[in-house]
């Protein structure tokens, strides 16, 4: 082989190489810790820290769209990953947001919260357009807290707050959290998609059911597959029953005029709000009379390669 050849190869390879370096890169950003949204549009913002945000294919954002990919109500980022990969194989690039690591103490506490994960699209967002250009399409998936937030970022006074916001356009709610009353109207520019196993009794579909039943949702679409939490991910390989804790088959999730959550019991045997316990009191309330544990989890291959191929199809 003559010289040229090998040096023409080697510099062939050089470049394909820095390209594949500039697709992923990994960047931190500086962010708030606001406890609720009523409190984050009060202006109380909480602790400062700084979050990673991990990014695949950077050259596609402007030329086939972002897909952002936000935690669940854990820092265990298995099936976020999984779901990059997914976005990735339809041409997307992404982003995971890596917000619950420097947050997590213990499910369902302060110490993270869906109005901490919409802060967090938002100073992404801000981030993405600032260093790479305006995303051709922004797609945000993300599972059972995360999914609340995805629905509460699109809270027209959330948007009005956080204009970057209103540049989404496509939410899946996987596992979705849904509350059953939302006062605040919700934006029309996002077509939302909350997604449910069939046999799912920790975020189960009749909740996502009376959301559409109780509020104007005409962009929100309900999506359910046969399985159980947690179908969509193959991290959950074997199908059974585990020690999860839930909220929803118990209480109700609600939103009020001013953003503020409340709280009600499904019986009907009590309440509890952030306008009158608190924040605080409120979750203290919802431990003791909302928490319950068990539920039944796992892949279901069928409904998963059905979901996805649908994600593809709903995003085009």
């Amino acid at each position: 082989m003559s010289i040229s050849i090998i040096l023409r190869n080697f510099f062939l390879l050089t470049i394909f190489l820095i390209g594949a370096q500039a697709s992923a890169a990994e960047f931190k950003i500086n962010v708030d810790s606001p406890f609720s949204i009523a409190k984050m549009l009060a202006g109380e913002t909480g602790k400062k820290l700084e979050v990673t945000l991990e990014f695949q294919q950077i050259n596609a954002i402007e030329s086939h769209g972002l897909a952002v990919i936000l935690p669940s109500s854990t820092a265990d980022m298995r099936d976020e990953l999984f779901y990059a990969t997914k976005m990735q194989d339809m041409g997307y690039a992404t982003v995971v947001v890596h917000g619950a690591a420097p947050r997590f103490k213990m499910k369902f506490t302060r110490s993270y919260t869906s109005a901490m994960i919409v802060h967090d699209l938002a100073k992404t967002l801000d981030f993405v357009n600032e260093e790479f250009g305006k995303p051709k399409k922004v797609v945000v998936l993300a599972s059972s807290t995360g999914s609340l937030a995805i629905l509460a970022s699109q809270m027209e006074p959330v948007i009005a707050a956080m204009p970057i916001l209103g540049s989404v356009t496509h939410g899946f709610m996987l596992n979705a959290a849904c509350p059953t009353k939302v006062v605040p109207t919700l934006s029309q520019t996002a077509k939302i998609f909350a997604v449910n196993g069939l046999q799912d009794d920790s975020t189960p579909a009749f909740v996502c059911e009376e959301m559409k039943q109780e509020n104007e949702m005409p962009n929100v679409q309900l999506l359910t597959y046969p399985g159980a939490h947690h179908f969509e991910s193959p991290i959950y390989e074997v199908v059974g029953q585990v020690d999860g804790p839930h909220i929803l088959p118990t209480c109700t999730i609600n939103y009020d005029k001013a953003t503020k959550l409340y709280v009600k019991k499904r019986d009907g045997k009590g309440s509890a709000s952030e306008k009158k316990q608190g924040f605080g009191g409120m979750q203290k309330w919802v431990y003791k009379n909302c928490l319950k544990r068990g539920n039944l989890q796992g892949y279901n291959e069928g409904s998963a390669a059905k979901f996805w191929s649908d994600v593809g199809r709903l995003t085009k």
